[in-house]
């Protein structure tokens, strides 16, 4: 009976991992973008992708302006968005946290084993650069996205993508 519930626990946390959504975070190069907008503005989207990407982000970053209630417009638009998928890359990296060698005070040539932690790190990471241009002001910003751990290739993607279009969307104050 313990058995079987250990493996059971063993596989809904799994099965948890497996489905759930990633963790990620993304940090601006500067103090950000702020914009003071009203409803039914009017903003236009474009988007280089130099590195070829298969991307969604212009769709979706599409959808979540309209949410926020601006309009769509790609001739005469109130703001105009730049955005340049930079890269997306994984990363993986270990760091020896810390190192020790000592002699024992009779025999110089009996070394102990250097004993060490090592702190190991492995994440994806998606950055995109992003100018908009308002009647009043032109600002610009690097958005840097990075994933908790990796994962999928395609979830950890839309998690980064979903986070730097969480920005973007946030930098337009509503009035």
């Amino acid at each position: 009976m313990l058995k079987n519930s250990f493996f059971l626990l063993v596989f809904a946390l799994f099965f948890n991992a497996c489905t759930g959504s990633m963790q990620s975070f993304v940090q601006t190069s500067n103090e950000g973008i702020f914009l003071q907008a009203r409803k039914n503005q009017s903003f236009s989207l474009h988007i280089n992708n130099p590195s070829k990407l298969n991307t969604k982000l212009e769709t979706k970053l599409k959808q979540k302006l309209q949410n926020l209630g601006l309009v769509f417009n790609n001739n005469q638009s109130d703001y105009q968005i730049y955005v340049n998928i930079v890269d997306f890359k994984k990363f993986s990296y270990a760091q020896r946290l810390r190192a020790s060698s000592a002699r024992f005070f009779f025999n110089s040539f009996d070394k102990i084993d250097d004993v060490f932690e090592m702190e190991v790190e492995n994440y994806y990471l998606m950055q995109v650069n992003l100018q908009i241009i308002s009647p009043n002001s032109t600002q610009s910003t690097s958005l840097l996205a990075r994933t908790a751990y990796l994962g999928n290739i395609n979830r950890a993607k839309e998690s980064l993508e979903e986070k730097i279009i969480s920005q973007i969307a946030s930098f337009f104050y509503l009035q």
